[in-house]
């Protein structure tokens, strides 16, 4: 045989054509996923629409929460280094408030990189800085709430909390199936000096 099957979303890393050009394998296009690729060489190499949707329900989402969270943890350290810092300089001491800051601060780690992922589809609106922002809102009001802050504590958690989570639902877009390049790199472009005037204001 001279053919290669590849899989269908493979499609924008290949030219066709240079395959056949240097090796003379003709490139047919096969299903999307690879447990379809039997029933596909079945019914003659001729994918069902079924084989050329892509999946991205919860648990596809949720399986991607560890290549998210991941990353998003190496920033602990420097959060809690900085909440260290700040209560030192700022004479409020390391008392139990601290618990609170920690629980402010790590608790938006999980809802930009594990909430996120779960209720993505049920956030209104299409931009995911946008979803982020919600999502950051939301808790930044329920951590305040919780822990009684003051007016000025409550402020701050509304201008960094949200940017925190934004920046989070932005990282997502690179995994999710339905988000272009050029979307996201508008959305980069907007957001990005709003998210770092918003956490340098906070």
């Amino acid at each position: 045989h001279r053919e290669v099957i590849l899989p269908q979303l493979g499609a924008p890393g290949v030219a066709a054509y240079e395959v056949k050009k240097r090796t003379g394998f003709k490139v047919t296009y096969g299903p999307v996923y690879a447990k379809d690729i039997l029933e596909f060489l079945a019914n003659g190499k001729q994918a069902t629409p079924e084989m050329r949707r892509v999946e991205f329900g919860i648990k596809n989402r949720v399986a991607l929460i560890p290549m998210e969270l991941i990353p998003a943890l190496k920033w602990v350290p420097v959060i809690v280094v900085l909440i260290v810092g700040i209560r030192l300089a700022d004479g409020s001491g390391l008392n139990i408030g601290m618990l609170g800051d920690l629980l402010s601060y790590l608790g938006t780690i999980g809802i930009g990189a594990i909430v996120f992922q779960i209720v993505l589809p049920w956030i209104p609106g299409r931009s995911f800085v946008l979803k982020g922002w919600l999502l950051g809102t939301i808790w930044a009001l329920a951590v305040s709430l919780l822990l009684q802050l003051n007016t000025w504590m409550v402020i701050s958690n509304l201008l960094v909390l949200p940017t925190i989570a934004a920046y989070l639902a932005l990282n997502f877009t690179g995994s999710t199936t339905f988000t272009s390049l050029s979307g996201v790199q508008k959305e980069i472009r907007l957001a990005t000096p709003v998210m770092i005037a918003s956490a340098g204001l906070g």
